[in-house]
């Protein structure tokens, strides 16, 4: 678990609220995951992740993502139903709410989530020059972009084309998990011809080709296992993640995640 020192204070004192030896605690679960554990899915804790207007500085998105997925997986066992983005942006709903919490009760799955949301908090780009044929040639790069790094990983050597594969595939889970809307968008108003022909069923059928090129080269941490998963249950992921963002992420998405407008 990639936890901080404040994200720990925050889960004590959050969820111990009959003892004042915080710091004795915090010393006592720091680096154990079998008593971090039952921490995280206390429902005092997601409550106040929620809910207070602090908890933006004092704690990192890794606590936020992690809380919530497993408050999702929890909520939907006494559901029948996920909720899916339809093509007009209105929640549909899906009825395999059982099949999504045996997706989230995957360990390796539900961390993959959590640091794959993490990884969108904070985008990068730059600006790439090669020579080809003779001349040089430059091209910002987004991390955000698909057609991006799909460009990126036809210039890079082969050593660096797996966490490629990963990304480019991330990108199409997180927009049309988090930010179907925004996928609509950049269908609307593209870059590229690409861009142009790409729907959500498209970014989904890219993710899946992706998925499977990242589990055949994969590297640590992540076995190939998750991606073949991801891969095979993309629409589950996505469905699990438009439900994730329609009942706690919606009023937190312009805090957590300021993607370029298109």
């Amino acid at each position: 678990m990639h936890l901080t020192e404040s994200d720990l204070r925050f889960i004590v004192e959050s969820v111990v609220t009959q003892r004042r030896d915080h710091d004795h605690i915090i010393g006592l679960v720091r680096d154990k995951e079998d008593l971090l554990d039952p921490m995280l899915e206390d429902p005092k804790l997601a409550e106040r992740l929620l809910n207070e207007q602090e908890v933006f500085v004092r704690t990192s998105p890794y606590l936020m993502f992690t809380v919530l997925l497993r408050r999702l997986r929890r909520d939907l066992e006494d559901q029948s139903f996920v909720l899916e983005a339809g093509v007009r942006g209105k929640s549909i709903p899906v009825f395999e709410a059982p099949q999504a919490v045996q997706l989230l009760s995957d360990p390796a799955m539900l961390e993959y989530l959590t640091e794959m949301l993490c990884s969108f908090v904070r985008t990068n780009t730059g600006m790439l020059y090669w020579k080809e044929r003779g001349v040089w040639r430059k091209r910002k790069f987004s991390d955000v972009d698909m057609d991006d790094m799909i460009a990126l990983c036809q210039l890079v050597e082969p050593r660096l084309k797996p966490r490629l594969y990963k990304r480019i595939a991330d990108i199409a889970l997180f927009l049309t998990g988090i930010y179907p809307d925004h996928a609509a968008f950049l269908a609307r108003r593209p870059r590229s011809q690409a861009a142009l022909r790409r729907t959500v069923p498209d970014y989904e059928r890219e993710g899946r080709h992706f998925y499977v090129l990242a589990a055949g080269e994969s590297e640590p941490p992540w076995p190939a296992t998750v991606f073949q998963r991801l891969a095979e249950k993309f629409t589950l992921a996505r469905a699990a993640l438009n439900t994730l963002n329609d009942r706690y992420l919606k009023p937190l998405r312009a805090r957590y995640f300021n993607l370029p407008a298109g």
